[in-house]
């Protein structure tokens, strides 16, 4: 009897054993299914494997949040990103998100390698960018009406001043709202010759100058484009079919011409050929007190600033122009792969990367599209300027032709113009008849070849 009751009991355990074995087997060959399962994307970085640390911490929280989602950094350890860029999109190979330069959105939508966002934006998981972004960072993200990017970061452009010198010269600091005629007069009052003279003096010598009131930024493309467009101008058609009427019309021709008045009538900013032949650039002479302000630059030297002990500065707004105050946006964003295998997941990375989760990590060292991530700096010394010249954005020349940069390229009339040998330069003839011919030979050609 009780060797048949512990015989029952014996089969009891057994079975509740074999159940939780069948359990707990199940639950692991689950867990190893679900592991097998996860959808694996990759995300395309032209940093190398040192520079992807804030990529790596945003995908690592992007996939703790999603854990049935994978996602491999490509990292690019060197070479041209562009061209990887291309060979992928010839290859059909691209990653199925990826960072792209703001200048080459078009030349990429066009070779069939960034898939139109606007379904995914508006779609389930999407959201209502004016609710969430700056309006004008995230439309410098389209292309033909179409948003094809979402910002990683960017940069607007300012003036560095050097503040002892405006106080020296009792000069009280331009607000918003000065105009390119009220920098002129006071570059020309913090232009020092040898003896002491400013630019404004009748005893000034040109010939000897020891503090500039400026650099010559007419050569750095963003600068250029943001004095343009301030001055009532774009530098090619809206469709992007010719430059023919934009980069020769009298709104650029006059900003063509002050820029260069600056450096020959006025001499308050050194030639380009100067500027070239310095080995460190004009931050240094900016620090060494030898150029007072530095015209049209983006946030890139605060940690430069802050290492020097004593220096004052302050980040003054861009200049309002005859046509308004206007600026032209540095930036790069990440794109998606149209040939992902895994289009909705994808965009749930790329969505992460542009709004809250990447925001958070790439607002720590530069501007963010997001209001929301630059609460803190609004009212910063250094960042709040260059936070409120997003109101003054316009959208970006290289966005309206595939081949905008192709055939602007490092452009060389700037060269001339602001040059050694500018001073005697009709600049009106020479747009005319050589640069715009040029340039629009190039817009027809490229044109041609890619059809």
């Amino acid at each position: 009897m009780y060797a048949r009751k512990w015989s029952l009991i014996y089969l009891s355990v057994m079975m509740i054993v074999v159940m939780l074995v069948g359990i707990a087997s199940a639950g692991i060959t689950s867990k190893h299914a679900f592991a097998q399962d996860k959808v694996k994307i990759t995300l395309g970085s032209w940093d190398d494997e040192n520079g992807n640390v804030r990529h790596q911490a945003a995908v690592d929280e992007f996939m703790a949040e999603n854990p049935d989602i994978e996602v491999e950094i490509l990292p690019n350890p060197g070479g041209d990103w562009h061209s990887k860029v291309l060979t992928w999109i010839a290859a059909g190979e691209l990653p199925d998100v990826y960072m792209a330069d703001s200048s080459y959105v078009p030349l990429y939508v066009e070779a069939g390698g960034l898939a139109d966002l606007r379904p995914y934006v508006e779609g389930e998981s999407g959201f209502d960018p004016s609710e969430v972004f700056y309006q004008s960072v995230y439309e410098n993200g389209f292309y033909q009406g179409d948003p094809y990017v979402l910002a990683k970061d960017y940069s607007t452009v300012a003036i560095y001043a050097n503040k002892k010198l405006f106080d020296a010269a009792g000069i009280d600091l331009p607000e918003e709202g000065w105009t390119y005629d009220d920098l002129l007069d006071i570059a020309m009052q913090l232009t020092v010759d040898a003896n002491g003279n400013n630019a404004a003096s009748p005893d000034f010598d040109p010939e000897n100058v020891a503090q500039y009131g400026m650099d010559n930024r007419g050569g750095w493309w963003r600068s250029f484009q943001s004095t343009v467009y301030s001055f009532g101008s774009h530098t090619i058609a809206d469709d992007g079919s010719t430059f023919d009427g934009y980069m020769n019309s009298p709104e650029t021709i006059e900003a063509l011409q002050w820029m260069s008045d600056a450096i020959n009538v006025y001499h308050v900013a050194p030639t380009s050929d100067w500027i070239q032949a310095l080995p460190s650039g004009v931050m240094p002479l900016f620090l060494e007190g030898q150029i007072a302000m530095v015209f049209g630059m983006g946030p890139w030297y605060q940690d430069m600033l802050e290492e020097q002990p004593g220096f004052e500065y302050a980040i003054l707004p861009m200049p309002t122009g005859p046509g308004g105050h206007h600026g032209a946006v540095c930036w790069a964003g990440f794109g998606m792969a149209p040939t992902s295998e895994h289009p909705d997941e994808a965009w749930l990375l790329l969505k992460a990367l542009g709004t809250e989760i990447g925001q958070r990590q790439y607002s720590q060292h530069a501007l963010s599209s997001m209001p929301a991530m630059m609460e803190g700096k609004t009212d910063d010394p250094f960042w709040s300027t260059f936070i409120k010249e997003v109101e003054y954005l316009d959208s970006l020349d290289d966005l309206k032709s595939p081949y905008y940069l192709q055939c602007i390229g490092d452009p060389a009339f700037t060269a001339v113009i602001f040059g050694d040998d500018g001073a005697d330069l009709d600049i009106a003839d020479y747009m005319n008849n050589t640069v715009v011919p040029e340039l629009d030979e190039c817009l027809q050609t490229a044109s041609v070849g890619a059809e």
